[in-house]
């Protein structure tokens, strides 16, 4: 009778284990497919978001040229200036007139301020290098730190008068509210990258970089007195 005993008691706990392994076996694959369609979802959310600022990033691009080709600055934001009128050497630039060049890039609200702060700076070391002599800009001839290129496009001329039409975006990276990118002319036309960033202020993304108004892109080196 004690044998028997025990017997049904084993063959009850193996019940027991049997019925828990499944239970687990069942809410561990449930774990998985909601762990599943969570990623899932999660990743089309992030693939319709990317969709959506690469299409926010080429409309404001195309945006900032069209301002840019229609309207441009009121005031120029390197504007040489001479000490005495028969100077055949510049030296300085108007920073005031920087300034306000300044400030009407921000009423556009397409610019960040952290291209605003390059853009002025900038002007501040050309007119320390002009003020010092270690860069010459002799009257009627091109600075030592600049070469002959529109630094909007990084180019001498457009294909067409309202080149922002054609312009392509690509090489888009993303990450949380900063992107990068270059754009270039559509595929009829020849050109190169321009690089770009931007940075979502706000729930807007505005310009952060532009590769004509980088710092390191002047050939500051070039031709020093």
């Amino acid at each position: 009778m004690k044998t028997n005993r025990y017997c049904a008691a084993g063959f009850a706990s193996l019940i027991m284990v049997t019925i828990f392994s499944c239970h687990s076996s069942n809410d561990t694959g449930k774990k998985d497919t909601v762990t599943t369609a969570a990623t899932t979802i999660t990743q089309t959310v992030q693939k319709q978001s990317r969709v959506e600022d690469s299409i926010l990033l080429t409309n404001l691009v195309k945006t900032l040229y069209k301002w840019h080709v229609t309207q441009k600055l009121t005031f120029e934001g390197f504007k040489p200036v001479k000490l005495n009128p028969t100077d055949t050497l510049y030296k300085g630039i108007d920073l005031f007139e920087n300034q306000k060049s300044v400030d009407e890039l921000r009423g556009t609200g397409l610019f960040a301020d952290s291209f605003l702060k390059d853009y002025r700076n900038i002007a501040l070391r050309m007119d320390k290098e002009l003020r010092d002599g270690s860069s010459l800009w002799p009257d009627g001839e091109l600075p030592t730190f600049n070469e002959d290129v529109d630094p909007w496009c990084n180019c001498q001329d457009s294909p067409i008068d309202n080149y922002w039409t054609i312009i392509k975006l690509t090489n888009i990276q993303i990450n949380n509210n900063e992107a990068q990118f270059n754009w270039e002319w559509d595929s009829n036309t020849k050109s190169h990258p321009y690089k770009m960033r931007a940075v979502n202020e706000n729930g807007s993304w505005k310009i952060s970089y532009m590769q004509g108004y980088d710092m390191k892109a002047y050939s500051w080196e070039f031709v020093k007195k």
